[in-house]
């Protein structure tokens, strides 16, 4: 006996011994049977209409990286039509709609996205084997324009939201308290409008650029007021100091003394908060959120509006302002270089199936002829951004 289990005479100890044999017999089986489990397939649901599922279909058949693809004739009554199903690797999810865009099928019926998260399928393993890319790095540009289109724009919650973090900030630098501030920066929603400002950049959306400016401005606006009247009221009560003295708070002296690493910092989380926006990275964004000095930056601004401190006053703001642009221009940046590749692979994909390239794929709006669409919510490249001043109706694959 040696340890907790026995050994035979060649010293491998008999519970790894059957777990191996256990864990190689079942991946014979699995050889044997034909079967493998992906974890990254989104499935389609299309609403077409009947003189046009022939032509879906088509598509559908003649692209390598979809599987399971089946029509129920005449099974849709709002809109009515036929309904078409299928899965899709996730590295070509987003060229196929823009494919079915092109169909107008987003017009006449709908495109409804869903990610499995795993399919017990021989022909699904191989979709997802011929499709470039791996699924880890697919960018569902449908899913970033749902995700811009709920938290770029300026709402009660996301103000209420920066409010409370630039108060919960104000507390940690108040008593000088490292965990409350990082709380006070994961409770932050500030990327939410630098990614709106960002995608109105690259897309030319000058509604983007405006509304996802003036959600940072309005939100900042919220916590370094906020952190002011906190910082007064617990004066006036008697839990805040009367006076605040600097020298030995570290979070006080950090904030309001920027230099070149705030700037790295920033440019490095304004291209990490894109990324993890359009990768569905939630744990990376998180991450952003705290690695950043936005908001302890403003709730600074009104700790030392409530003490009439100028000189920290002009620290913070100096740090608040050098985060956000280094945000901005961090994070338009990186949009831009994802969408070029975007758009240089969706060629090379129409052209593989035998499809005329789409026009204008910079985006411009409001142009007909060829595969452009007319309207102003639909965009050429398959990406869906609603028009945030005028309602349309809603379809599934067009966020509100």
């Amino acid at each position: 006996m040696t340890g907790h289990g026995r050994t035979g005479r060649t010293g491998v100890r008999r519970p790894e011994f059957v777990l191996f044999i256990a864990f190689s017999l079942q991946r014979f089986v699995q050889s044997a049977v034909g079967v493998r489990r992906i974890r990254r397939v989104i499935h389609l649901r299309i609403i077409a209409p009947a003189e046009q599922t022939d032509e879906v279909l088509d598509l559908l058949r003649v692209c390598s990286s979809t599987a399971s693809i089946v029509a129920y004739r005449g099974a849709a009554v709002d809109p009515p039509g036929d309904v078409i199903s299928c899965d899709v690797a996730e590295e070509d999810a987003s060229y196929l709609v823009a494919d079915l865009r092109a169909m107008r099928i987003h017009e006449t019926g709908s495109i409804d996205l869903e990610r499995l998260d795993a399919s017990v399928s021989v022909r699904a393993h191989e979709a997802e084997r011929v499709s470039r890319g791996a699924s880890a790095d697919a960018v569902l540009w449908e899913n970033v324009g749902a995700k811009i289109a709920d938290q770029g724009f300026v709402s009660w919650g996301l103000v209420a939201l920066f409010a409370l973090a630039g108060v919960i900030a104000s507390v940690g630098i108040l008593i000088d308290s490292a965990p409350i501030v990082v709380g006070a920066m994961a409770v932050s929603p500030d990327f939410g409008p630098i990614a709106a400002f960002s995608v109105g950049v690259v897309r030319r959306r000058r509604d983007y650029v405006v509304r996802g400016f003036a959600a940072v401005t309005v939100g900042f606006t919220a916590a370094v007021a906020l952190a002011l009247l906190s910082t007064v009221f617990l004066r006036s009560v008697g839990v805040a100091p009367d006076e605040f003295r600097r020298i030995g708070n570290s979070m006080a002296e950090a904030i309001a003394a920027p230099d070149g690493f705030s700037v790295v910092v920033a440019l490095c989380a304004g291209a990490a908060g894109m990324l993890s926006v359009t990768l569905g990275k939630s744990a990376a964004l998180v991450g952003v959120a705290i690695s950043i000095t936005t908001i302890p930056a403003a709730a600074d601004i009104g700790v030392s509006l409530a003490y009439d401190d100028r000189v920290s006053f002009r620290g913070s703001a100096l740090q608040l302002a050098l985060n956000i642009i280094s945000l901005l221009i961090a994070a338009t940046l990186t949009l831009a270089i994802q969408r070029a590749i975007y758009v240089r692979r969706r060629r090379r994909h129409r052209l593989e199936l035998g499809l005329a390239p789409l026009s204008d794929p910079l985006g411009r709006w409001g142009h007909r002829g060829g595969d452009v669409f007319g309207s102003a919510h639909a965009p050429v490249d398959g990406v869906t951004l609603p028009t945030p001043t005028t309602p349309t109706p809603r379809s599934s694959s067009e966020p509100e």
